[in-house]
């Protein structure tokens, strides 16, 4: 961890199209489906199974999503909290490679619709050669809709299908579920192995006498629980190794030594990012 540290995405850059109203058709196109929440190493095994099919194919790699999370809408109590914001998982999908970024809206119809309605109603607008989704990927009214479903009707109706397996790394299953574990425990290590880089929150810094008090922005993200964190610290285009003291979920303090450069002139009024890279004692 040193000042020179890339912090693995940025929101600038982004070159694929991006559709949030539903709205949207092609020619052809290989689709990946999934919500993709944090984009970590498993979905980017899947988004890389999509870009070889498109060098097969010649069609456009087709993200195919949800801009909010069908959990909000199915059942609020149980909506887990977010690895990334919409506009984090736009670029971190047009980075790797998709041409593509198809929210559809998820509501009351979308929620009770069958799922070879929902395949035929993506086979209408997109006309894809074929769809990439993971072993686990659900779809349809009650998730009733599976892997080897879409398989079945890959067939009948002139699709190829490649369902990615699980993805491990040292033994555990790579999930959203287990990096929110992961963080709601403090473990920012482990979730950092599982995303493939480190795990950010936006901040806003107030200064003070060799320390900055902090928030937490992006509140609908995954928290962390309060301790002390070895971070970097990224506002404009300077980033340097800081440490972080958090007493809760979204307040804290950000500590310098005295020997690091004053951030003043870096801070984008007050505010920068946070990539949680290990906890500290």
């Amino acid at each position: 961890m040193n000042g020179r540290f890339a912090p693995g995405w940025a929101s600038e850059g982004i070159k694929m199209k991006v559709i949030l109203n539903g709205k949207h058709s092609e020619e052809s196109s290989v689709l990946a489906l999934g919500m993709f929440d944090g984009v970590h190493i498993g979905h980017q095994v899947l988004l890389e199974r999509a870009r070889t099919l498109h060098m097969r194919y010649g069609a456009p790699v087709v993200v195919c999503t949800f801009a909010r999370h069908p959990m909000e809408l199915i059942a609020p109590e149980k909506a887990p909290r977010l690895l990334t914001t919409l506009e984090e998982r736009i670029s971190l999908i047009s980075h790797a490679g998709a041409d593509v970024f198809f929210a559809m809206p998820f509501d009351e119809q979308m929620r009770d619709q069958p799922p070879e309605c929902y395949v035929g109603e993506l086979v209408r607008r997109l006309h894809p050669k074929a769809v990439v989704c993971g072993y686990n990927h659900s779809f349809g009214a009650g998730g009733s809709g599976s892997p080897a479903l879409l398989q079945a009707l890959g067939a009948a109706l002139g699709f190829e299908v490649s369902v990615v397996p699980p993805i491990t790394l040292h033994g555990q299953e790579v999930s959203s579920t287990a990096i929110r574990q992961k963080l709601a425990a403090g473990d920012v290590s482990g979730a950092r192995a599982l995303l493939g880089r480190p795990y950010s929150r936006r901040v806003e810094l107030t200064h003070g006498e060799n320390e900055w008090s902090l928030r937490l922005l992006d509140e609908e993200k995954q928290g962390l629980p309060a301790g002390k964190y070895r971070c970097v610290f990224s506002a404009g285009e300077q980033s340097l190794p800081v440490t972080v003291l958090l007493n809760g979920e979204t307040d804290g303090r950000l500590l310098l030594s005295g020997e690091e450069p004053s951030l003043q002139k870096s801070l984008n009024e007050g505010r920068g990012r946070l990539f949680f890279w290990q906890a500290a004692k």
